[in-house]
């Protein structure tokens, strides 16, 4: 069904850009550099008449120095250029002869007035954490102690991120479900794939990653924690340029990673790819303990798993963006990636009843765990006006997941008699993606813009699982958890938003989204298992108000929704050790959260409080006791009702010119009520996590950075997770020309990112115990050069705005 709507999409889109009006426009464009041929952001640039040097018009110069200028009829100009702390610089004249001409000027020098210290104030950078109004920016490019890391592991690290690698969950400010995005698009890939993603990319190739607690009505309404946009880097100046860097790393197994980046730009057109490759042998191990009634008498399980694992991961990302006319262009995107896992792990399970052994058991277990992965995008953005954009956006995404894993069981009881069990499991599941939006935004005045779209998303899951059992001889496959999955879904989405100022220093935004879902999930034997349609709006509010230049007050609200994944609703099958499996549950819900939040911010200090009701909130990984009770199975469920206090302190401080720190404290009031398995469920704890970065600039080319976090204990659901930290040092020693660098990290110093988590409800007969060693301690070495055009090497100039951009935000 996918490929007749993938081929009538295609033929509509071809039919609207062979019609849409380009007009050609003249376009001027060039960049703004320093005497070092560095860069130079933010510049204001000025098309000047040759006649008289009147303005025929202007525009500020992007970060990266780079400019377009458009709206002006032929004639003869010249180029100025102007910014605070530089002397005024100019081109040579040019003539534009014609409405289409489109012209590439050689770039525009300017030089530091003498009475400025250069060394001093003409080279800055922002800072690893920039608390924006409505989201934290963790700028990556300028972490050293990130460098030769995983998106993942610098994710980790972030203020309110809590990253659970076992469940493959992550929380944002106390909170599940979460949604990750790419350079603000969507990749609708399951939340598994995304974290495997991540931490398979290389940190070298990310720009920043962006935390948003209250996204506006143009976000989809997914993912009720909030949206983790990670930006990647792009190079937009002029030429050829790109950078490339190799790693080695070791804990107790080595570590190894590359990457690659280019970029060509050259008048109309611009192509841009970036490939990077992961090699990680790791090293797991997992103790867990469990405690049971049954029959009046105690029983207990203590399993240590130690794992062996080496993960491959390839990716790359190729695109260009064609101007057809200064007012249109057309862009191309395609990413794809391949990630391995193959782990060969021991298992030792050790059985007492009334503190007596009964048995023992030893489990070998093999697994493969591939992901494939390819991503198209064509897009076409025109201006009507320099305010006034029309957005159209075509994607197909592909994911394949081939997960065979085998268990070989020998179970020995006390009298020596020992039982062998040999399973085989077998899971393929090929996931296709279309999504077709279009997106209106226009400034109608000066303080008022209105944005609008739609958005339709078709998602075709298939899941084939296979589970046999090795008994007389021959291979006998289990009828209850063997069978073939198919889940069509479909979400139709508009939205609209308004942002206008009631007044100089007061700005609102308001927003409706609605969305409509269809989801059928059937099997081979089972039709309807589930069969949900519903529509569902989602408000969204956003108060400003500028009480002067240093101090800032805003609030907002949102409602937002956590729909169950795919994998949580079929009913898979994993096996933990031969008396505890992993299932998922047919009849999980989503989960509807109403989000409130109030800021303040005093110059690049900032204090917030979030308040969140989630009703049906999904809780991952839940235990639940057999009707026997000596088999425990784990599944995502409902709980009915979570409330989320959270208050945020976030406070930059320059100790001196060369010490610059960024600290930040999160608290967490958490409480849960639920209906669990016939009993009522309540809890409610407090919980903080401190955060701090510390930037030292030692000389021009050594510089220094030491980070590191504390989590106290949290909840999750049922379970009560221990507090647990970590502490990163890194140095970065750039070389003469300041086009390569060396950067050697070492992350978790004293190996206290521990996991432990615990779950004791004696009322249902729980009671688990979970330590997670992921071998966090890794010392790493990485080189990076940029060649070609000095763009790579991007400096950021300190302007006399830097600290109002700051504050205001992208």
């Amino acid at each position: 069904m996918i490929k007749p709507i993938l081929k009538t999409v295609i033929k509509c889109f071809l039919i609207f850009l062979l019609n849409f009006p380009l007009q050609a426009i003249a376009q001027i464009q060039g960049s703004v550099r320093d005497k070092s041929d560095v860069p130079v952001g933010f510049a204001n640039v000025l098309l000047l008449n040759q006649k008289d040097s009147t303005v025929a018009t202007g525009v500020m110069a992007t970060e990266e120095g780079t400019y377009s200028i458009t709206n002006f009829k032929p004639g003869n100009y010249f180029i100025g250029v102007s910014l605070i702390g530089y002397k005024p610089a100019y081109s040579d004249p040019f003539t534009i002869k014609s409405a289409n001409d489109h012209r590439h000027n050689a770039p525009v020098y300017i030089v530091a007035e003498s009475t400025q210290i250069e060394d001093v104030s003409v080279v800055a950078k922002k800072p690893i954490y920039e608390l924006q109004i409505d989201r934290m920016v963790v700028n990556v490019e300028n972490s050293i102690t990130s460098s030769g890391s995983t998106a993942l592991e610098v994710l980790e690290k972030s203020p309110g991120v809590i990253v659970d690698r076992q469940n493959n969950n992550i929380s944002l400010a106390g909170k599940s479900g979460v949604t990750i995005i790419l350079d603000g698009k969507q990749t609708r890939m399951p939340l598994e794939a995304a974290m495997q993603m991540l931490d398979g990319m290389n940190a070298d190739n990310v720009k920043k990653i962006e935390l948003i607690t209250t996204p506006p009505a143009r976000y989809e309404a997914e993912g009720n924690a909030g949206i983790i946009n990670v930006v990647l880097k792009k190079h937009e100046d002029f030429g050829t340029n790109g950078s490339f860097s190799l790693g080695a790393g070791v804990a107790k197994r080595e570590k190894m990673n590359a990457s690659l980046n280019l970029n060509h730009h050259a008048d109309k057109v611009n192509f841009y790819g970036t490939y990077n490759v992961d090699y990680n042998n790791l090293f797991h191990r997992i103790d867990s303990y469990r405690r049971y009634m049954l029959d009046g008498l105690e029983n207990e399980s203590e399993a240590i798993s130690r794992r062996d694992a080496i993960v491959m991961f390839q990716n790359i990302r190729m695109g260009f963006d064609y101007t057809i006319s200064s007012k249109t262009t057309f862009s191309v995107l395609t990413n794809g990636y391949i990630r391995n896992w193959d782990m060969d792990a021991v298992n030792d399970i050790v059985y007492t009843e009334e503190g007596v052994l009964t048995k023992n058991s030893t489990m070998d277990n093999s697994e493969i765990n591939k992901w494939f992965h390819g991503w198209g995008n064509i897009n076409l953005r025109h201006y009507f006006k320099q305010e006034e954009t029309l957005d159209f956006n075509v994607d197909y995404l592909n994911y394949f997941n081939d997960n065979p894993s085998e268990y070989d069981s020998q179970i020995t009881d006390v009298g020596g008699t020992t039982i062998s069990e040999l399973i085989e499991i077998a899971k393929e599941t090929p996931i296709d993606i279309l999504v077709g939006a279009v997106d209106y935004s226009k400034q109608m005045e000066r303080d008022v813009k209105l944005e609008a779209g739609a958005k339709i998303t078709y998602t075709m899951f298939k899941n084939d699982v296979g589970v046999r059992y090795f008994n007389s001889g021959g291979w006998t496959y289990d009828p209850e958890l063997t069978n073939k999955y198919n889940m069509d879904e479909n979400i139709m989405a508009v939205y609209a938003s308004l942002s206008f100022k009631l007044a100089k220093n007061t700005s609102v935004m308001a927003g409706l989204r609605y969305e409509y879902m269809n989801s059928v999930l059937d099997s081979e034997t089972e039709k309807g298992i589930v069969d949900l349609h519903y529509g569902e709006l989602f408000p969204t509010f956003f108060i400003s108000q500028k009480l002067n230049d240093k101090n800032t007050l805003q609030a907002s609200y949102s409602r937002r929704i956590n729909r169950p994944k795919f994998k949580q609703l079929a009913p898979f099958f994993i096996l933990i050790t031969p008396e505890s499996f992993v299932s998922g549950n047919v009849d999980l819900l989503p989960a509807f959260s109403n989000i409130y939040k109030v800021e303040y911010q005093y110059k690049a200090a900032m204090l917030s409080v979030s308040y969140t009701d989630t009703k049906d909130a999904i809780s991952r990984f839940a235990p639940t006791n057999s009707q026997e009770g000596n088999k425990q199975y784990f599944f995502s469920r409902n709980i009915d009702k979570s409330e989320n206090l959270s208050v945020t302190l976030g406070v930059p401080v320059t100790v001196t010119p060369w010490w610059k720190m960024q600290n930040n404290l999160i608290w967490n009031w958490q409480k849960v009520a639920t209906d669990y398995d016939g009993v009522d469920y309540n809890i409610e704890q407090n919980s903080y996590q401190l955060t701090s970065n510390q930037s030292l600039t030692f000389s021009k080319h050594l510089s220094g950075e030491v980070s590191g976090f504390y989590n106290s204990k949290s909840i999750w659901g049922i379970y009560e997770s221990k507090a647990f930290g970590r502490l990163d040092v890194g140095i970065q020693w750039k070389l003469k020309n300041e086009n390569s660098r060396f950067n050697l990290n070492l992350n978790d110093v004293f190996k206290t990112r521990i996991y432990r988590n615990v779950a004791d409800v004696p009322e249902l007969n729980i009671y688990n115990r979970w330590r997670l060693d992921f071998e966090p301690r890794v010392l790493r070495l990485t080189f990076t050069h940029n060649f070609g055009n000095e763009a790579v090497k991007l400096k950021k100039r300190k302007t006399a705005s830097e600290e109002e951009q700051r504050r205001v935000g992208d």
